[in-house]
């Protein structure tokens, strides 16, 4: 028997005496699930750390003044008095009502502060309560009102809220960031009105930090509470350990450790070398982790959680010797093992299968284990695990055998289970196959999900294969599945990159409308698909090489629209034939095939809700006021897509007003990125406004004023704005005339009395709605941006420049006077 036979009978030797956890009376399971951290798998570069049992006394004090307020004001319909509201909102005694909430003014900010104190009542929903704070915190004096105790209410309920994943729509990550973000505007905005943070609210702004992978604005933090002669702690030391981490400098995260034990004698917990270790794992670091795995063991460990976190890391490195080790050290730890502990080392024992004798003979083991066996561990999930390992390890023919053995031991394998081997087709590139088994899950009366087609159209998206994406689309909305955003934007990227733009702008436009969700990705598509809108618009038709919009493959729309067979239910039977019976077949009205708008239930939230959108067609302008009215936060590489949208349709004013937006507007810096697209459309712009012309002075110095401006962020605002003024200087070209003509005309839909271009861009493009020169909401956190610092420039975009003003010279100069250099050459 080969090593993964070995490994198999050890792992199965061992349940022999295992208790699940829930049927054990000693089990410590109160006490280990204080520790949520180590719950999250090794790949989250950052999470919460433990918290302490004990609350602090003003955190006490700020749960007993919840309850003091849900007690009085349900016993009472009528609205809180102000009084009242002075007395739970804010530290000032409650006979001073009158004087903060006198005159008009008075009047405003008491229905603001009844909303909040409204909201505070229901801390199941917190979107209310997010929406009055966010309108409080407009105005200062307001904030300079709330109580302490207040802002750590918030930050209870936001965290509370961030690992209750409920949402519908977004994916668990996308729903913790925006909560995470949410916890940093509430400490931001306490910092600002009591200057002294506690511990407290430093552990939780690096945690909220690290949740956002800002990483460095975490450790900045952490620098201020040494530099204020503040100690630290081991939740404070987990969070620093964890920044590290997530910047990839583990070396980093050991000086910490070594620096906390020397200066402030603290031991690291065991959820900080546990991280530790699963980083080292992950970066093939193997000698790292077994020495830190021997401080870990001698601490002792004492949660299970901690070592189930280790054996995901083993099972994503596939390593089953660091696995067996900690496995084995359970016992010597008095550690009860989990199910999950199990289920991680029969992964690890199907990945080191190498021929087919050892996959029957694991099979023939299981198998036995499930029929004789009586001890509830050897249940579906076991099974559901095996199945899990087959499939990642691209052995679908044993995933689909697992899958059989469900079904003879009287388990219904559900569409999560199907998936998987969908999943395992997609990720060996057999995508008829996948379509194959697709069908065969419809016949078999399991009804696939949104998983089930988000793994198809993203296959066939990556295979550049829109109208099998569409096809699959159409089939979702027929099956009455509710298209999401990961959905749509698969299906938007598929477009985008067969130049479909009229189905692109019509996905979008959709998505705008019925509130389905838009994300940067979905806006860098869109600003892609003008970017290649000329390209599209030159191939003819609709798509690459002119295939038309619509899948002409019958035989693929018959095996995904297969009318999905009566579900059978193996609960009562104990073996079953392994052949497929389709003989049961639902039929299906054919009225119900017919393409129907889906309706979005859940709506998305747009920070301007009550502004329509504009888009009609590919326009850059429009779509950056979309951006606007959504509220997202853009990254510099969906900026950099923005300004190659608008220099292509040289919109020279556009990208002067979307950058400017960038520095005010969102406090981001230009990337090199951008820098390199800005100055390559200028020189550009520059020789084709002026080809055939003599070498004279000032456009010698072009380069010099070139180079400067790029040595601050305003310098690449300074260049774009001064194409963009002498955007209307007469060429020796009528052709060129017409085309400015016509793209000015399309661009311009306000009236340009007594405005530049600049102020016209600036309306088009969400001036009209909110000032583009302040900062926003969605802005970023000021404390690592500077609206004019320094730029960093890249040596080979440097060198492109150089030779596209070299390039410029040398054709002037040979059409000069008889190829005369002008006397300034070397300038």
């Amino acid at each position: 028997m080969n090593r993964g036979g070995t490994f198999l009978s050890r792992t199965i030797a061992r349940t022999s005496s295992f208790t699940p956890p829930h049927l054990c009376p000693f089990h410590r399971s109160a006490r280990l699930s204080s520790s949520p951290a180590s719950n999250l798998p090794p790949s989250t570069p950052a999470t919460t750390s433990a918290i302490p049992t004990s609350k602090p006394k003003y955190l006490a004090r700020t749960t007993k003044r919840q309850s003091r307020i849900t007690t009085k004001e349900s016993n009472s319909n009528s609205l809180p008095s102000a009084g009242t509201l002075v007395t739970h909102l804010t530290d000032l005694p409650g006979k001073q009502h009158k004087t903060v909430f006198q005159g008009a003014d008075g009047e405003q900010r008491l229905a603001r502060f009844i909303r909040l104190h409204t909201a505070l009542q229901n801390p199941k929903d917190l979107e209310p309560l997010w929406d009055a704070y966010h309108e409080i915190r407009k105005y200062k004096q307001d904030m300079d009102l709330l109580s302490s105790e207040v802002f750590r209410l918030l930050i209870i309920h936001f965290k509370d809220s961030s690992s209750a994943y409920k949402t519908f729509n977004w994916d668990k990550r996308a729903w913790e960031q925006k909560w995470a973000s949410r916890i940093v505007t509430v400490l931001v905005d306490k910092r600002k009105c009591r200057p002294r943070p506690s511990r407290w609210d430093s552990s939780d702004l690096m945690s909220a930090l690290n949740r956002l992978q800002r990483f460095e604005e975490s450790l900045h933090e952490m620098n201020r509470l040494l530099s204020g002669g503040q100690g630290i702690d081991p939740i404070l030391l987990s969070h620093a350990v964890r920044a590290w981490g997530g910047l990839g400098r583990l070396d980093k995260a050991l000086e910490a450790i070594e620096d906390a034990k020397t200066r402030f004698d603290i031991k690291p917990s065991e959820f900080t070398l546990g991280y530790l270790i699963q980083q080292f794992l992950l970066a093939g670091n193997k000698p790292s982790a077994l020495a830190l795995w021997r401080e870990l063991r001698e601490s002792p460990m004492e949660d299970v959680q901690t070592a189930n976190g280790l054996l995901r890391a083993c099972v994503k490195v596939r390593d089953s010797g660091f696995a067996q080790t900690v496995y084995d050290s359970l016992g010597h730890l008095r550690i009860e093992a989990t199910v999950d502990t199990l289920n991680m080392m029969l992964q690890l024992a199907v990945a080191d299968l190498q021929f087919t004798d050892d996959r029957i003979q694991f099979l023939e083991t299981i198998n036995n284990k499930v029929a004789t066996s009586d001890r509830p561990v050897f249940d579906q999930s076991m099974l559901d695990s095996i199945l899990v390992g087959f499939s990642k390890k691209g052995d679908i023919e044993g995933a689909i055998l697992v899958n059989q053995l469900m079904r003879k031991h009287g388990f219904t394998p559900s569409t999560q289970q199907h998936n998987v081997i969908l999943h395992g087709y997609v990720r060996l590139d057999k995508m008829d196959k996948a379509i194959d088994w697709f069908q065969q899950m419809r016949r078999d009366g399991i009804s696939p999900d949104r998983t089930s087609y988000l793994l198809l159209i993203e296959a066939y998206t990556q295979k550049r294969m829109p109208r099998e994406a569409e096809a699959l689309f159409r089939q979702l909305i027929v099956d009455g599945i509710e298209p999401d955003l990961s959905v749509c934007n698969s299906l938007l990227l598929a477009y985008e990159q067969g130049r479909m733009n009229r189905r692109c702008l019509q996905l979008y436009r959709n998505m705008f409308r019925d509130r389905v969700g838009l994300d940067g990705f979905s806006f860098s598509c869109m600003f892609n698909a003008v970017f290649h809108n000329d390209k599209a618009i030159r191939e003819g038709g609709e798509g690459l090489h002119a295939q038309g919009s619509i899948l002409d493959n019958p035989v693929f729309m018959r095996k995904i629209g297969e009318p999905i067979g009566i579900s059978k239910d193996y609960s009562e039977q104990r073996f079953i034939t392994l052949d497929n019976d389709s003989s049961n077949i639902l039929t299906k009205d054919d009225s119900q095939q017919d393409l129907q708008r889906y309706s979005s239930t859940h709506r998305q939230k747009f920070l301007f809700d009550q502004v329509t959108s504009r888009t009609v067609s590919l326009e850059p302008r429009t779509l950056f006021r979309d951006m606007v009215i959504v509220g997202i936060q853009p990254s510099r590489t969906l900026y950099g897509n923005i300004l190659r949208a608008f220099l292509s349709q040289s919109d020279f004013a556009g990208a002067a007003v979307a950058l400017r937006t960038l520095l005010d507007y969102y406090l981001l810096k230009p990337s090199p990125k951008m820098n390199a697209i800005v100055v390559n459309w200028v020189c550009q712009e520059l020789e084709r406004r002026d080809p055939g012309n003599r070498e004279s002075a000032g456009t010698l110095a072009e380069l010099s004023k070139l180079i400067s401006g790029l040595g601050r962020a305003r310098g690449l605002v300074d260049i774009l704005e001064k194409v963009a003024k002498n955007e209307t200087i007469q060429d020796s070209t009528s052709e060129h005339h017409e085309e400015v003509d016509r793209k000015e005309k399309r661009r311009s839909r306000f009236p340009e009395d007594n405005k530049g271009a600049l102020e016209v861009a600036k309306m088009e493009m969400g001036g009209d709605i909110v000032d583009l020169c302040a900062r926003g909401v969605p802005s970023g956190s000021s404390r690592s941006r500077t609206r004019n610092g320094q730029v960093q420039l890249d040596l080979q975009d440097f060198e492109h420049w150089f030779k596209t003003y070299s390039h410029r010279r040398s054709r002037r100069t040979t059409t000069g006077d008889q190829g005369k250099e002008p006397e300034n050459s070397d300038a």
